[in-house]
């Protein structure tokens, strides 16, 4: 009698340790990505890399003890979809905290990405496209939502979880095409497969772009982002 109550304490120890192993394993750590361009990268108002909403969410996980890894070098300023799609295929590599590491490696090993991308592709676009009209917006549009999917399932071989893709805020902007052509960037973003949309629409105002030639909004409109991002990541 004695050793079955031994055993059954034996038991239960280990599957207490087992549980500890696993709940500090899964829940506590994050291995956050944070992919695209110059907003994901924390560009200003003025053209300089500063804290961006990658960051806030970075120092909220740190905070809480939650944070691992923290990647944000394979984002910049002139981003493409197709530029991201490419470094995926040649598996670009970086050097951070003096470790080189790839692109696949850091996409296996998150277990948090966030990503903005598509607004370069629109700018260039329109740019480039001579008596632009609706008609030529909608098939830029159109093309720009084809290569974001065949972006993000390129990404979900090596990262199964759902991408967080934020929403453009309303830039302003003379240019009728890009201000409706971000609207329509918005909408796809909804319509894409792996992603959950965070729009900012509603959260970035006018005010929050300090500087009228630029097309990135302050630090404070940053950390917006970041709150709305940490919001949908405590619902899920």
């Amino acid at each position: 009698m004695i050793k079955k109550h031994y055993k059954l304490i034996i038991l239960l120890l280990v599957v207490l340790v087992i549980f500890l192993i696993y709940k500090e394993n899964h829940n506590h750590y994050f291995n956050y990505t944070s992919l695209g361009d110059g907003y994901a990268q924390g560009i200003n108002s003025y053209g300089k890399i500063d804290y961006g909403y990658g960051d806030f969410i970075k120092d909220n996980l740190n905070q809480d003890k939650k944070l691992k890894l923290y990647t944000k070098e394979f984002s910049e300023k002139d981003q493409s979809i197709e530029h991201l799609y490419e470094s995926i295929i040649t598996n670009e590599k970086i050097t951070s905290n003096k470790q080189e590491r790839n692109i696949k490696q850091t996409l296996r090993e998150s277990n948090l990405i966030t990503m903005t991308i598509g607004l370069n592709d629109l700018i260039y676009h329109i740019a480039i496209t001579p008596n632009m009209n609706n008609y030529q917006l909608n098939e830029i549009i159109n093309n720009i939502e084809e290569n974001l999917q065949k972006l993000v399932d390129e990404i979900k071989k090596y990262y199964p979880k759902t991408i967080y893709i934020i929403g453009y805020p309303q830039i302003p902007i003379e240019n009728i095409y890009i201000r409706e052509g971000i609207n329509k960037l918005n909408y796809l973003f909804q319509n894409i497969k792996g992603v959950t949309y965070i729009s900012t629409t509603q959260l970035i105002s006018k005010e929050d772009f300090l500087n009228p030639n630029s097309i990135y909004p302050s630090e404070k409109a940053y950390k917006k982002i970041a709150d709305k991002v940490l919001q949908e990541l405590n619902k899920n």
